[in-house]
């Protein structure tokens, strides 16, 4: 799978581009703040329709963008994507304001033809690597969740659905958890009230857990063999869920199935059922869990240093582009976002040849070529944003 051509319009900072993009490693070349990042987004975006790094989608239009042909201000991502099949993929985002509040809506079509962000989501499957991935480590359990739900939804479409049923339940429960805290029921007086909904959460609820924990089973094992060769020490890289559904960490290979998940989130609802009229919301479920990042048995949100850190996403986002080969038959499209900078020589040295042996589409931004290395320059094509100027 691979990117051939991408047009732009009022997204970010660029008011105006078409770029043809070959197949294999492509060099982005540029100073700081000229569209290399942008560029990347926008491949993601058509991956997942969001931004990995915009609060709202407003954000991605361009700051002086002015209605157009009858649409309010807008940006558009349009792209045809080399895949069984073919693929021509537009998203435009429009930006309504009005009495100081502004809101964004998506228009999206696939094949010329009009679909819903779900039915777009895994058309396109593409890998983000950025700093801000760091961020996976150290960062809030929803960075974590977030991760792994964009990740699983890009290659099981049953997956997204169902996180976006779940999402619904979870909203009708609180809003009835809090009346009935307001009312002051009794947790008996509660049960046949929430009993529907109870149902829905645990179904499911419990598919999400399964489906989580069998993709970071694989996961696992793959980035596992890959961080002990990246950083070179032998230790084992083990990733941990830690659910408030069972009591204590899962590991992802030992998890039980779907049915004793459904049974366990069954009866951590009732446990709970006094707590949760009392704070008038769902405290339990895939909505509150986390992931762990272990080497050699030490946590590496408080006592990793930056390398390690860093090897640990670098094994990460490798392992995914494998575990979405495995899944789709595609190799993904992978998008390196000021990365190799980043690195120190040993770590730069083993991500670019594991990119060169994968023999797919990806994308590497940089300010110069000194870190990139002759190997890489020597087979990769070379975009210069600095011949785009007339585009922002």
């Amino acid at each position: 799978m691979y990117c051939s051509t991408l047009s732009l319009t009022n997204f970010r900072n660029y008011r105006r581009l078409d770029v043809t993009l070959p197949n294999g490693p492509i060099l982005v070349l540029g100073g700081n703040a000229s569209g290399k990042t942008s560029l990347l987004e926008a491949i993601y975006f058509l991956a997942t329709t969001r931004s990995h790094r915009a609060g709202s989608d407003r954000e991605v239009v361009h700051w002086h963008a002015q209605p157009e042909y009858g649409l309010p201000p807008f940006a558009r991502i349009a792209a045809h994507v080399h895949k069984r099949g073919g693929l021509d993929v537009e998203i435009i985002v429009m930006r309504d304001g009005g009495e100081g509040v502004t809101t964004t809506r998506k228009r999206i079509r696939v094949n010329d033809r009009p679909r819903r962000a779900i039915d777009l989501i895994g058309q396109v499957n593409a890998v983000m690597f950025g700093p801000q991935d760091l961020d996976l480590i150290v960062g809030p359990p929803t960075l974590r969740r977030r991760y792994l739900d964009i990740t699983i939804s890009q290659i099981d479409p049953h997956y997204v659905r169902t996180l976006q049923m779940y999402q619904r339940v979870v909203l009708q429960r609180n809003s009835l958890l809090k009346s009935a805290s307001d009312r002051g029921l009794r947790p008996s007086g509660a049960a046949d009230q929430l009993l529907y909904w109870d149902e829905e959460l645990v179904r499911h609820g419990a598919y999400l857990l399964a489906r989580r924990l069998e993709a970071l089973a694989q996961l696992n094992t793959i980035a596992d063999a890959l961080h002990r060769r990246l950083a070179g020490t032998g230790e084992p890289l083990e990733l941990r869920y830690r659910s408030t559904v069972n009591d204590g960490d899962l590991l992802p290979s030992e998890a039980p199935g779907e049915e004793a998940l459904a049974e366990a989130f069954g009866r951590r609802l009732e446990q709970r059922r006094s707590d949760e009229l009392r704070r008038g919301m769902t405290l339990s479920g895939p909505h509150r869990d986390d992931v762990l990042f272990l080497v050699g048995g030490v946590d590496m949100a408080p006592y990793g240093s930056r390398g390690q850190q860093r090897s640990v996403i670098l094994a990460l986002k490798l392992a995914e582009v494998d575990l979405m080969l495995d899944a789709t038959g595609e190799m993904p499209i992978l998008l390196l976002d000021d990365v190799v900078s980043e690195l120190d020589p040993e770590r730069r040295r083993y991500l670019l040849e594991a990119v060169l042996e994968r023999r797919q589409q990806v994308l590497v931004t940089a300010t110069d070529l000194v870190p990139v290395g002759r190997e890489f320059l020597s087979r990769a094509s070379l975009l210069e944003t600095s011949s785009w100027k007339d585009c922002a």
